[in-house]
């Protein structure tokens, strides 16, 4: 039991995958949409019953997959259904008629099997390879443009390397960087909550801890155990860290040109 269901596992991936490789129009005009009601029409007209109408989608997927050229499929109807050849070329010529020339341009030459079965060329226009080509193209080099623009503003990010002093200085915009998402800080030196902030953190981490460079055990007693730190995350918390870490010891922070912050995604 469990073969055979990897067997029908195995048949179900491969057409797929099969699928997949279909261009857009073809899979829209012949395996949803008009396609689907096709299939039932006929099945219906003809009175097939569930053993032929298995037999009649099987060869549609095989003529959708160009595993069967359309000049066979009258024939193949035949045999595969067990009805007579002229039912088969009524079937096949329903079949050209009501669902393949939805999507003519995939299959060169369905107009001339339309005539030698009796038929008459659809006044409808189908669905063109061309403009579903033009469109994939039009959308390719659309998404070569973003690419190109992409890496342009990529090229024109340059990270500078510095202490958290060092930047303050250069880029004063690097004090307004948050740190942290909850919505305030309390400082001694303040009247009212701050916005937890570069700028404003450094100034409470020294009024409370001193004007000095501080130990490893200092920045860690305030950045996990002080007040305004108690609902930070580990992420947040290690963000705040590296920023005390180089105002005391003077490590340098990427600090990038482009987003204009410090960029903590490029420290380990």
């Amino acid at each position: 039991m469990s073969e055979e269901k990897n067997e029908k596992d195995k048949k179900n991936d491969e057409m797929m995958r099969k699928v997949r490789l279909l261009p857009d129009f073809v899979y829209d005009a012949l395996l949803i949409n008009e396609g689907i009601s096709a299939n039932s029409e006929i099945i219906e007209k003809y009175e097939l019953n569930d053993e032929q109408k298995d037999k009649m989608l099987d060869l549609n997927l095989n003529i959708i997959f160009k595993e069967l050229a359309i000049e066979n499929l009258s024939d193949s109807i035949e045999q595969n259904l067990k009805v007579n050849k002229e039912t088969a070329s009524q079937i096949t010529l329903d079949l050209f008629l009501k669902k393949f020339y939805l999507a003519a341009s995939y299959f060169p030459g369905i107009e001339d099997e339309i005539l030698r079965l009796g038929g008459e060329i659809p006044k409808e226009k189908p669905k063109k390879l061309g403009e579903q080509l033009l469109k994939r193209e039009e959308e390719m080099d659309r998404i070569k443009e973003e690419e190109k623009r992409a890496e342009a503003e990529r090229m024109a990010d340059t990270i500078i390397s510095k202490s958290v002093d060092e930047l303050l200085k250069e880029f004063p915009i690097v004090g307004n960087q948050q740190i942290g998402s909850q919505e305030s800080i309390t400082l001694k030196t303040k009247p009212e909550p701050m916005k937890p902030l570069i700028k404003y953190w450094l100034e409470d981490y020294k009024e409370k801890m001193g004007y000095y460079n501080h130990s490893n055990i200092e920045r860690v007693q305030y950045v996990y155990h002080d007040k305004n730190t108690k609902n930070m995350n580990e992420e947040e918390r290690r963000q705040l860290n590296l920023i005390l870490k180089s105002a005391d010891e003077k490590i340098p922070l990427p600090y990038s040109t482009k987003s204009k912050k410090i960029d903590f995604s490029r420290i380990e």
